[in-house]
């Protein structure tokens, strides 16, 4: 059956299923290794949360109350897996598909030939981030699946085949999914699958999300290599060969579980989604297939896309070759009338000009514009054919390669029925379109991009929605009937149509999407000459190494000359929003605003062990800011440390680790930076004692400790480790305050590096395993503490942390983690969710007990203060959580400075507004009794700890120091 719309659920709860070990696909079939056994399926059946584990054949998996305990409980089981079966290397038979006239002898004798190769994701645009969600409910003898598939072939037999029962038990609930374009059905079948064996297990409603990954299929590929040949505009010869990673036959868990299949499957079957031959008039055609074939119900829907991406791709690179307009091409070669009718709409309702200049003469600023055309046709059914062309308009920003999708004129005709009505189930054409474009040009997965954030998980399915919206236009029928629902086939066009429409605005041709900003980039770049290994080139190489040398080590540099500030509209939106999350990554804000002032116009005082240094104003004011910087300038100062007047820059401004920023993330926040609104203010000059105001001796100290690199990630870890490490050594510059300092300022790195530093007056404590906490953090309490600023058996972010919290708040979710992962690799394996939780109760109780010994002023002040949003047996909590001194790192560190800091500054604006405010006690309480309180903390709550010495000194210290 089919949903009008995702309906709401009971209380799922989570499955979590091992894979083996390099998983692939051949030919349709997996190449698994077998499982060997699982060595402590007891402990795992112990574990917080645990309801059921499944072992069967090669299948293990863990249904458990939230995803991480099932997570943690399938580590627990231990499995041992054999070696993956090798691959059948015997060449891939050639089959012929379609074949018209003498293609090959076309070809050889044509002088106007041309070869391309494309490539289609065959789990989709998205198949690097995407997820999709199948629910499966066991009660009562019957099993409902709800999946997002709207084809689901035989799935309800091959479901009871896996469970062992009839097929009138099963039932299953599907809907057109808001992401289609996708194809998550060719993941739903195998969500669906697991989710079905889970719940049967356990009796009950689970939930499962799966991604390309997990079964395999991430860097799986359709493959088309088109060879033509034209006699000045008209196409004389085509030959096409499909190739790639043939689509699964069956669900993964039926192939791991040993379960024979209810249904054969027809390889070849004539009755694809459409047909393979290009719709136009070409006397010699040849079309073929080598390995890829059409095994789930949703590979047809891939194959499609594939075949329209390559095909309507390769008519425009001919049309470009030939210096003809790609819709005049298209009519000209197109016989069916009603095809041709709809491309004549779809041109004339977005305006299209055949007399346009092509490759990006429409330009504003460094924002190149431009527009290409696609055509389909589908055959849907026996008895329904469809026909679909798009126009897609484009901005790409020629310094970043970003890239958005402005404009779509659409039009679809079909002689299939067709709801009129948008549903949540049948999404609005409009949406479907919308959704598309923001697939196609998705970020690319490398370590300098800006994923969004994943939803998180619910109660109830996927609802509809949609961000960035291009302007849609609908053309013939459709532009009175704009509320359509929109099927698959509605969107064939849209992959080429955006591809053309990049080449189009910049001249550069992606055939393979999605069209990510580091792709376009990195084609926009000017291409290095041939690198020649003469004597002349060492030279070069040697004089350029020198000059970088002589860069780093000249006391003195050039100014670079000012330049007008960009005109508004300068930059596209999507580099400003890139930009705007490179500045929060980088705290921009923290360090360049003063109290009360004006975001970053500078003046904060930062406190260095060489005096205080001022920071500046980071607006584009041409005065008092860098209004008149140019990129050249402000580069050179994140990565060297050189003003724009030449002028070194003291290290507290981090450019030892923006060194490390990636050319994009640097231009995205140049762009950023300088479409701010200006702010003229004046900041105090930072005055240094003799010699430490030479600031041409920073050449020396440069030479030292300084190393302008970029961020090279490391090829022997995860994609997520290399993320956080990217954020965490460079934009984040972590290292900064918690890696220790020699005596001349330089960080010290190797096994010194994140064990600790001091920041402003603050300790930034060790996040290795040297960390003092009492209870070991782990990665799901350091994600805790940097999204919300508080983490229960760690405390609150507070001094210089908690606006870096309040920064990482704007960040995707899955930057935080990100993060808090790369971090966490620098300490040793946490125990156990239920010995950490023992651990804390521990600690608790010896609090308890040394309260039981301690009194006097000291314990009156603390019961006064501290004790009502502090002592979990007060009573109820009146200002927000209540923190666990007993567990608080500052208290257990062997120096007592942060626990007087936050006595004196409290924390006046927390991170996290459940947290809860807390006063400062500075003009309330005098030096001696902040420091008999200070003592009084350490003797309660880390009573196995040495009392701190020189408590009142470092109060007298600390409180006539600057506050921040």
């Amino acid at each position: 059956m089919t949903a009008e719309s995702p309906p709401p659920l009971p209380r799922c709860l989570s499955a979590h299923v091992l894979r083996p070990p390099g998983l692939r696909w051949a030919g349709g079939e997996p190449l698994v290794a077998r499982l060997l056994g699982v060595e402590d399926q007891d402990a795992a059946a112990a574990a917080p949360g645990v309801r059921a584990i499944v072992v069967r054949n090669n299948f293990a998996g863990v249904v458990a109350d939230t995803p991480e305990q099932a997570a943690h409980a399938a580590a627990s089981l231990r499995a041992r897996w054999t070696a993956a079966p090798a691959a059948d290397t015997a060449p891939v038979r050639r089959q012929a598909l379609a074949q018209l006239g003498n293609a090959a002898g076309a070809l050889a004798q044509s002088c106007a030939r041309q070869a391309q190769h494309y490539q289609w994701p065959l789990a989709g645009v998205e198949a690097a981030t995407a997820t999709c969600t199948a629910v499966a409910d066991w009660r009562d003898g019957t099993l409902h699946v709800w999946l997002p598939s709207t084809r689901p072939g035989a799935l309800r037999a091959e479901l009871a085949a896996l469970l062992g029962i009839a097929e009138h038990q099963v039932t299953l609930v599907c809907w057109q999914s808001a992401d289609d374009s996708a194809d998550p059905g060719l993941l739903a079948h195998h969500a669906a699958a697991d989710a079905a064996l889970m719940a049967h297990a356990a009796g009950c409603c689970v939930r499962r999300t799966i991604t390309a990954e997990d079964i395999g299929l991430a860097d799986a590929t359709l493959d088309w290599h088109i060879d033509s040949a034209r006699a000045g505009a008209v196409i004389d010869a085509y030959a096409a060969t499909h190739g790639g990673t043939a689509a699964p036959a069956l669900p993964l868990a039926l192939w791991l579980t040993h379960t024979p299949a209810p249904v054969t499957k027809v390889a070849g079957d004539a009755q694809a989604s459409d047909s393979v031959l290009p719709p136009y008039r070409i006397p010699n055609i040849d079309i073929s297939a080598a390995g890829a074939d059409a095994g789930s119900p949703d590979a047809p829907l891939a194959s499609a896309r594939a075949r329209v991406f390559a095909q309507e791709s390769h008519l425009d690179e001919i049309a470009a070759s030939a210096g003809a307009d790609p819709v005049a091409l298209r009519l000209e070669h197109l016989d069916d009338a009603r095809g041709a009718a709809l491309v004549r709409d779809v041109a004339e309702r977005a305006g299209w000009n055949p007399s346009a200049p092509r490759a990006g003469a429409a330009r504003s600023g460094n924002v190149r514009r431009g527009r290409g055309f696609a055509y389909a046709h589908a055959v849907e059914s026996d008895d329904a054919q469809s026909w679909s062309a798009w126009v897609a308009e484009v901005e790409v920003d020629g310094t970043t390669g970003e890239l958005a999708v402005t404009r779509v004129t659409i039009g679809h005709d079909s002689e299939a029925a067709v709801p009129q009505r948008a549903t949540p189930a049948s999404p609005a054409l409009e949406h479907v379109v919308a959704q598309a474009a923001r697939q196609l040009t998705a970020p690319a997965s490398g370590f300098d991009a800006w994923p969004a954030g994943q939803p998180e998980a619910s109660d109830t399915l996927p609802t509809v929605t949609c961000t960035n919206v291009p302007e849609i236009r609908m053309a013939g029928t459709l532009a009175t009937r704009n509320t359509l629902a929109a099927g698959p086939a509605a969107t064939l066009p849209a992959a080429a149509a955006v591809a053309n429409a990049i080449f189009d605005a910049t001249g550069v041709r992606l055939r393979e999407p999605p069209f990510s900003a580091e792709c376009i980039r990195l084609a926009l770049d000017t291409q290095p000459p041939e690198k020649r290994r003469s004597k002349r080139g060492w030279l070069a190489a040697a004089a350029a190494a020198a000059a970088g040398l002589c860069a780093t080590v000249l006391p003195w540099r050039a100014p670079i000359a000012p330049v007008a500030p960009p005109e508004p509209g300068f930059y596209s939106a999507a580099t400003l929003e890139r930009g705007r999350l490179v500045a929060a990554a980088g705290d921009c804000a923290v360090c360049h605003t003063a109290p009360g002032g004006v975001k970053n116009a500078g003046g904060l005082a930062l406190e260095t062990p060489f005096g205080t240094v001022y920071s500046t104003n980071i607006t584009p004011d041409a005065e008092t800011g860098i209004g008149t910087w140019s990129f050249a300038a402000f580069e050179r100062a994140m990565r060297e440390g050189i003003h724009r007047d030449g002028r070194r820059l003291y290290p507290a401004f981090p450019y030892t680790a923006f060194a490390k920023i990636s050319d994009a993330d640097m231009q995205s926040l140049y762009a950023y930076l300088m479409s701010a609104e200006p702010v003229k203010t004046s900041v105090p000059r930072t005055e240094l004692a003799f010699p430490f105001n030479l600031r041409p001796l920073l050449a020396g100290w440069n030479l030292l400790f300084h190393r302008n690199a970029p961020f090279q990630p490391d090829a022997t870890r995860s994609a997520q480790w290399n993320r956080g490490a990217y954020l965490a050594e460079g934009l984040g510059h972590c290292s900064a305050c918690h890696s220790p300092r020699n005596a001349l300022g330089g960080e010290k790195g190797g096994r010194h590096y994140l064990t600790g530093g001091t920041a402003e007056g603050w300790d930034a404590p060790a996040l290795t395993a040297l960390s003092r906490a009492p209870v070991p953090w782990t990665e799901d309490a350091l994600f805790t503490y940097l999204r919300g600023g508080y983490a229960a058996h760690h405390g609150a972010a507070a001094g210089p942390m908690a606006p870096v919290v309040e920064e990482l708040a704007q960040l995707p979710e899955s930057d935080v983690r990100a993060i808090a992962h790369y971090v966490a690799s620098f300490s040793a394996p946490p125990p156990a969710p239920a010995q950490i939780t023992a651990q804390a109760a521990q600690y608790e109780r010896r609090s308890a007990e040394a309260a039981r010994s301690l009194g006097g002023p000291a314990a009156r002040l603390y019961q006064s203060a501290c004790a009502v949003c502090h002592q979990s047996e007060q009573g109820m909590r009146q200002f927000g959580v209540k923190p666990s001194l007993a567990l608080n790192t500052n208290l257990h560190s062997d120096r007592p400075d942060n626990v007087i800091q936050v006595l004196l500054q409290g924390m006046p604006a927390p991170p996290n507004s459940t947290l809860g405010a807390m006063p400062s006690y500075a003009d309330s309480l005098d030096d001696k009794q902040v420091t008999a309180v200070t003592q009084y903390l350490r003797a309660r709550f880390a009573p196995d700890k040495p009392a701190w010495q020189d408590v009142e000194a470092t109060v007298a210290r600390l409180r006539a120091a600057p506050a921040h």
